[in-house]
């Protein structure tokens, strides 16, 4: 913000000059901290992270090698990936959706035709994702 010939920024309750030129670092074991920041100040902050694992070494450069070799392979990976997080976000929904029409039921479970019918449907595209995901 501008105050006369100067910019400034406010911390708490005090304004102080604004330099270009400085930068802050932040070193955090949390790794959800940006995501508490508000909105405007999250889009500033650039996350890295230093926990490597060998795991992650060795996929990240399978995929680079591939992306090299053989692109259609590591194209292939990607939609791959993609399909399986589609397929888990469908079955977490599938557990809302059963959690929902449990809490919601009213009377005996066991004689709440629309609930059982739910619950045989949920259960069969439960079973089909997970037949996917392996």
């Amino acid at each position: 913000m501008r105050q006369g010939p100067r910019q400034v920024v406010q911390i708490g309750d005090k304004m102080c000059d604004f330099n270009e030129n400085f930068s802050l670092y932040l070193c955090t074991r949390n790794s959800s901290a940006i995501d508490q920041l508000p909105p405007n100040a999250a889009c500033l902050v650039t996350r890295v992270s230093f926990s490597v694992t060998r795991a992650g070494l060795e996929g990240q450069l399978l995929g680079a090698t591939l992306q090299h070799e053989k692109p259609e392979l590591e194209h292939r990976k990607s939609e791959l990936l993609q399909k399986e997080e589609q397929l888990k976000v469908e079955l977490a929904d599938l557990e809302k959706q059963l959690l929902t029409a449990l809490a919601d039921a009213s009377g005996n479970i066991l004689e709440n035709e629309p609930l059982i019918q739910s619950l045989e449907r949920t259960k069969a595209a439960a079973s089909t994702i997970s037949e996917s995901l392996t």
